[in-house]
């Protein structure tokens, strides 16, 4: 039995530095050089983000949020000092959130499954690593997060990793896999990646059409706290209208136009679906780390 027809979340974790490495270099190249509807990719930036900034900004993190020398909290809030002071503002935090959580869960003992080790992480967080993570997404500054109610992460609340996170899964999909310990990735992002991966034949469509089902699956949190609930379902409408096209075609020679004018129309409406995006790239780790990409 291959990986492919697993549920990776059940294997056992195994911690390989250079391998946790690769993998998360090839996730954040593959999220920029990957056409996802809204968000910066090698042909077209945001107005004030270029495909330069994100790029930088994964160069800089990796040995750290790889590195089984440092807790959760330390691995969070470093790699966005370090990003801004490259690139001064944020690129990167939702990724940051994800493939830190990721990391640190490889660095148990390898009895641990993954979905297991995940779950321990989040759980036995100490209240520093809280501290240290509030201390970052403040750092940060991501868009309407600022403005909760009492267990705001300015306030530095005194509550546990699992708590905030489980409070503010309610607006924000990052802390609901903190809350859920990645169930929505290991249940559909994942075996959707796999899918597209083995169906499509090509890496970087596989993950543009994952990357719509999952924005159709999931309304983005990021464009529902600058907007409304309303208008991200609309987002995740239009993306499900470009997979029925999609599905319609058999000549991938063509998908890239058709999801360059997706992409065209996010971008002209101020529309990111950045959070889905984030999403994909802990995804992209994941299947690179246990199943390994193709070549």
């Amino acid at each position: 039995m291959t990986y492919k027809s697993r549920n990776i979340s059940n294997l056992k974790i195994n911690y390989q530095a250079n391998k946790l490495e690769s993998s998360y270099l090839n996730a954040c190249r593959l999220d920029v050089e990957s056409i996802k509807p809204g968000n910066v990719n090698t042909f077209s930036g945001h107005h004030d983000t270029s495909c330069d900034d994100f790029i930088t900004s994964y160069k800089v993190t990796s040995k750290i949020i790889t590195s089984p020398n440092l807790d959760l909290g330390d691995k969070i809030l470093n790699c966005i000092k370090f990003t801004k002071k490259e690139v001064h503002k944020n690129t990167n935090l939702g990724i940051i959130l994800l493939c830190s959580l990721f990391s640190d869960s490889l660095s148990l003992s390898k009895d641990h499954l993954v979905k297991d080790a995940i779950k321990e992480c989040v759980l036995t967080s100490s209240r520093d690593d809280v501290f240290k993570i509030c201390n970052a997404i403040s750092l940060a500054k991501p868009g309407g997060l600022n403005v909760q109610d009492k267990y705001d992460v300015d306030s530095k609340p005194n509550i546990s990793l699992y708590n905030i996170m489980k409070i503010s899964s309610s607006y924000d999909m990052i802390s609901k896999q903190y809350a859920c310990f990645f169930e929505d990735i290991f249940e559909f992002i994942l075996p959707t990646l796999i899918m597209s991966i083995d169906r499509i034949k090509d890496i970087k469509l596989s993950i543009s059409y994952t990357f719509l089902k999952t924005l159709e699956k999931y309304p983005d949190s990021h464009i529902c706290r600058k907007y409304d609930d309303k208008f991200a379902k609309k987002t995740s409408n239009e993306a499900s209208d470009l997979i029925k096209i999609l599905d319609g075609d058999a000549r991938l020679e063509s998908w890239g136009k058709k999801l360059m004018s997706l992409d065209n129309h996010y971008k002209m409406a101020r529309v990111n679906p950045g959070t889905t995006a984030d999403l994909l790239v802990v995804t992209i780790m994941i299947y690179d780390y246990f199943i390994g990409l193709p070549k």
